[in-house]
């Protein structure tokens, strides 16, 4: 009997292959860069123009504001819950500040406005799916499509708006010598967002809502607070990012940042966060932009058009996910 009841517990310790799997990658971040190094090297075999310094500039810039909205995503992704509305966050804040600025108001004033008006929406969406109990999806859904209507209507045919702003230009896209400003934003903001998701009680909290929220209410977390919360970062940061593209575009165009919250949601699994909440890190995430910025940009030289490129990531993130619920299952 001794034997055999050993021999369950050696049976019941034993790992599945999906679970070993999913562990692996969910963990190291070495895989993350071992992808990344297989895709420079077949990106740079395939096409003369990757490896130059201009072509990684390129991918730096527009990796630094996918990682920004997916830094807000990894909090609402790790508190158990999704955002929807990044990519018409995006949008419509890149079309308020070009039209506030085109106006006459002072750019510095544009920039704190626009991003006390990305906090405002994400409190909308956090208060939809806290106190009206909309699911999440669904409210972030409906916000996503309301804001994309917004930002089209904002100006007459759709038509882009100039921003003839210097200030505004150069504090979003200048050079501080050969680094550009925006991976400076970028190294801020990743220490600030890991800093909090991993010494504050406000991190802790985080972990432990998307973990079970109902044990973490049992515990004294606030848990409808903490889902606030963390939908307001994810609009924060996305009206930067979009403030950020608007620079650099040097106009509000309606269409901006379409497609961008596929972008982050993917970033956010390949990253190595739990979809089911509970588990992730920031610096997971950065290491899932640069893998989707170089994927995009290599996609996009080797002439691949933006369909095959949609396809390709929604393949990445549908893996991810179902990876996620094996491991659960195993778990279980």
């Amino acid at each position: 009997m001794e034997l055999g009841g050993q021999k369950m517990a050696g049976l019941a310790t034993e790992q599945s292959p999906a679970l070993k799997l999913g562990k692996l990658l969910g963990k190291s971040t070495a895989i993350i860069f071992i992808a990344l190094v297989i895709l420079i090297a077949i990106f740079s075999y395939l096409s003369p123009y990757f490896l130059t310094f201009s072509n990684f500039m390129n991918i730096i810039r527009q990796m630094s504001m996918i990682a920004i909205v997916a830094f807000g995503m990894t909090y609402v992704i790790i508190a158990g819950e999704i955002d929807l509305s990044v990519g018409s966050i995006i949008g419509i804040t890149g079309m308020v500040a070009a039209i506030n600025i085109k106006s006459g108001l002072d750019p510095v004033v544009v920039i704190f406005l626009t991003l006390a008006l990305g906090a405002l929406i994400g409190l909308f969406n956090g208060i939809m799916v806290v106190k009206v109990r909309v699911t999440a999806f669904l409210a972030t859904l409906v916000c996503m499509s309301i804001l994309r209507g917004l930002s089209l209507a904002s100006s007459p045919g759709s038509a882009p708006v100039t921003i003839s702003s210097p200030l505004f230009v150069d504090l979003t896209t200048m050079n501080i010598g050969p680094i550009p400003i925006v991976l400076i934003y970028l190294a801020v903001l990743l220490f600030i967002t890991h800093f909090v998701l991993n010494k504050t009680v406000f991190g802790r909290h985080i972990y432990a809502t998307g973990g079970s929220a109902i044990a973490a209410s049992l515990s004294g977390v606030n848990v409808s607070r903490v889902k606030i919360m963390v939908f307001v970062i994810s609009g924060l940061l996305s009206a930067f990012s979009g403030l950020v593209l608007a620079g650099r575009l040097s106009a509000g165009l309606p269409d901006s940042g379409t497609g961008w919250e596929l972008d982050a949601i993917a970033a956010v699994v390949l990253g190595g966060t739990k979809f089911s909440g509970g588990k992730g890190t920031v610096i997971g995430t950065l290491g899932g932009a640069l893998i989707i910025g170089i994927l995009s940009n290599g996609l996009t030289l080797l002439g691949m058009t933006y369909a095959y490129q949609l396809i390709i990531k929604g393949i990445i993130i549908g893996i991810a996910v179902i990876l996620d619920i094996w491991v659960r299952r195993e778990e279980a």
